[in-house]
């Protein structure tokens, strides 16, 4: 599998990360651990997940299979910490939760360190600067080598590198966003999660933070949309968030480049976002709950796209109509 240099790190990472949020709760260990096996079969080496996902059971079960296999050494873990879904509003980003958490992840991992820390959701009554000392505290105890973001604004995220510039600090590495073919027909205002709309690409092309695209298949909602009854299987959530007219249209590109090509709609998904096509650093997250799933997905390394077959998947490629 292809690595790719994220500005700022000292090391590349696979260009697809797995993220494995249900590992050990929905997909059982020994299904988790066939899962991971396939992955680093093909050469990945470089696996997401976070500190509430199964309550702790991912964590651990990427903590076992890794022993299992004997394979620490070679990979590269992200989890994020900062929520607590116990809690009002999920939010837990004081100093002494940030603290909990990473201990608690290093716990159920079974390991002294992760490479990256991403603060999983903001709060923005928390003040910026104090958030970064934290950051910067666990990263000098060795406990993390690199940390970073995820479903923060464009705003706290400048005010963030305003602050590392000023203290010194190495600041964020990446920003954890859902990105992907789709547009989305909420706004992205007054929401604890995030997407990548113009107002992020502009900061990601000046910036150049790496994005970890989450839900590259815009939740399966592209794919459906490309079959026949396919919108009669979206769920309500893909309804409200995908079901518009630019997006119906995107599906009939995309199953009419299916056709012609052979390659799936999953493949083809993936493949764009492969294509680093705004400019920036990007790795995909995909999220498959089977084997066939996980291969399917892996099937888009060996995609090139031309330019062509790229503009004809986003014929406005970086502009965003809210």
């Amino acid at each position: 599998m292809t690595k790719i240099q994220l500005p700022g790190v000292s090391f590349p990472v696979s260009c697809l990360c797995l993220g494995c949020a249900y590992y050990g709760s929905r997909e059982s260990e020994s299904d988790s651990f066939y899962l991971l096996d396939i992955y680093y079969e093909r050469g990945g080496r470089f696996l997401n997940t976070a500190h509430e996902y199964g309550r702790g059971l991912s964590e651990q079960t990427i903590g076992r299979w890794m022993r299992s296999r004997g394979v620490r050494d070679e990979m590269v873990i992200t989890s994020k910490i900062g929520e607590d879904l116990t809690k009002p509003n999920s939010r837990a980003m004081r100093p002494h939760e940030l603290h909990e958490d990473i201990n608690e992840t290093l716990s159920r991992i079974g390991y002294d360190y992760i490479e990256f820390a991403l603060l999983h959701i903001d709060d923005p009554d928390i003040p910026v600067e104090s958030i970064l000392d934290t950051m910067e505290e666990i990263r000098q105890a060795g406990k993390i080598l690199y940390y970073g973001c995820s479903n923060w604004s464009v705003e706290r995220m400048t005010e963030a590198d305003s602050i590392a510039k000023k203290k010194g600090y190495k600041g964020f590495c990446m920003n954890e966003i859902e990105m992907n073919l789709a547009r989305r027909s909420i706004p992205n205002k007054d929401r604890s999660t995030k997407w990548l709309d113009e107002s992020f690409a502009a900061y990601h092309r000046k910036t150049q933070m790496a994005v970890g695209a989450y839900s590259p298949l815009a939740a399966g909602a592209l794919t459906k949309m490309m079959e026949e009854d396919g919108i009669e299987r979206l769920s309500q959530y893909g309804r409200t968030a995908y079901l518009t007219p630019y997006n119906m249209e995107i599906a009939r590109r995309l199953a009419a480049l299916a056709s012609e090509t052979g390659y799936t709609g999953a493949q083809l998904q993936i493949a764009w976002l492969l294509s680093q096509p705004y400019g920036f650093p990007v790795f995909p997250i995909i999220g498959p709950r089977t084997p066939e799933q996980l291969i399917d997905c892996l099937g888009s390394l060996d995609i090139d796209l031309t330019p062509g077959q790229l503009s004809y998947l986003k014929p406005d490629r970086g502009v965003y109509i809210e």
